[in-house]
This record gives structure tokens, C-alpha cells and sequence, in this order.
């Protein structure tokens, strides 16, 4: 199979999961982590890194699936990589953009 059909599978079934965990990530920073001191723009840079990386993980998932193919889906619903990715991707990324983990005074606004 192409490396575009995998591309496109991937995203065409990732993308409602990714969309949802995404909003839930925009709600967690902005009701639970308080960024007073970080500008709207750095959270829309924060939630499209995630986004993309969890989107790049769970393709690679996708690709080196060790488990039947009938298990990529959760009760053909919800996709187990993009779900993976999303978890490993969050993480990383509220730690490098500085939401969790740092104190805010050493923290430069950008």
C-alpha cells in the first residue's frame, strides 16, 4: 500500500479523536492551568504542534501495528493509535510551551 493511502487512512479515521482530544487540551489550559501570562497565540501554536506530532505518532503506529488489524479501532469507533499519539503528544508539548512543569516567573513572554 502506498505511503498516500496510509496518509490519508490514517488522518481520514484519527481526525474526529484528534479533533475531540484537542478541545479537550484547549479546555485543560484554559480553565485548569491558568495561562494568564501567555498570549492566544501561543496556545493555538501549542494545540497545532500537539495536534500535528500525535497525528505524525499515530502514523507511525498505524504503520508498525503489531496487533491484528481488527484492533486498530475500538468497537470501530475510536482509532487506539490516535489515541496513543494524543497521549504521548499532550505531555510533551504543555512541558516545551511551558504550561506544566516551570515556575511562570522564569518564563519569557513571547
Amino acid at each position: 500500500m502506498p505511503i498516500i493511502d496510509w496518509l490519508i487512512l490514517a488522518f481520514s479515521v484519527n481526525a474526529p479523536i484528534q479533533v475531540i482530544i484537542t478541545m479537550g487540551q484547549w479546555l485543560l489550559i484554559s480553565r485548569f492551568l491558568n495561562p494568564t501570562h501567555k498570549s492566544f497565540t501561543r496556545l493555538l501554536l501549542c494545540l497545532l504542534t500537539t495536534y500535528i506530532s500525535a497525528y505524525l505518532i499515530a502514523l507511525i503506529i498505524w504503520l508498525f501495528w503489531p496487533l491484528d488489524i481488527d484492533l486498530i479501532l475500538y468497537h470501530n469507533r475510536i482509532s487506539i493509535p490516535a489515541v496513543i499519539g494524543e497521549i504521548i503528544a499532550i505531555p510533551i508539548w504543555l512541558y516545551w510551551f511551558h504550561y506544566i512543569g516551570l515556575s511562570s516567573k522564569k518564563i519569557p513572554k513571547l
